[in-house]
């Protein structure tokens, strides 16, 4: 992608600030989403982004934790049923889909995915208007258990201290530390 095709996308679709109300852009931390142009075209639509942390896509953006799954699914199958209806072309090749036929398309598959799962997305990956923090729960139960340690940690310096004493000098293996040879 390109800033000219952000841009693109950025002016036209998500548009202007009609209704003088602040929205909020919540987008990855791609190169060209941080360009001075993209932010500044952000600013004039009325527009705050804010950045996905690299790594916390699957946890934090909507789209990819609720419901990208049934809206490509359901532009696939009308894809592929255009395609199984096998129109041809005056030479004989598949007809492509028209401009409308992918605006159909797109539209039947936004239809698939119920309203109420785009409200649960965002409050699940912690995108709300109640500011006063009601709603916030939903991303916190969904983070407790990310980062669990897989081994125990110990709860003060003093324990990792004797645990590395441990292993370094009260090993019965003679292998894992060769000592001082007689000679020194």
């Amino acid at each position: 992608m390109t800033t000219e095709k952000c841009l693109e996308w950025l002016n036209p679709v998500w548009g202007p600030d009609t209704d003088n109300a602040r929205r909020l852009l919540v987008i990855d931390q791609a190169p060209i989403h941080k360009t001075k142009a993209v932010v500044d075209a952000a600013e004039a639509a009325g527009t705050d982004i804010a950045y996905i942390p690299g790594g916390c896509t699957g946890i934090l953006q909507p789209a990819d934790v609720y419901w990208n799954k049934t809206f490509k699914n359901s532009l696939r199958s009308s894809w592929a049923e255009f395609m199984r209806k096998g129109e041809k072309t005056a030479k004989g090749n598949l007809k492509k889909p028209s401009r409308q036929d992918v605006l159909n398309f797109v539209s039947a598959a936004w239809a698939a995915v119920p309203e109420e799962i785009i409200t649960r997305s965002l409050k699940g990956c912690g995108i709300s208007g109640a500011l006063d923090g009601s709603e916030d729960g939903h991303l916190h139960d969904r983070l407790a258990g990310i980062g669990e340690p897989a081994i125990a940690i110990p709860s003060s310096r003093d324990s990792v201290n004797d645990e590395l004493v441990n292993l370094l000098f009260c090993s019965d293996s003679e292998d894992s530390f060769s000592g001082f040879s007689e000679d020194d």
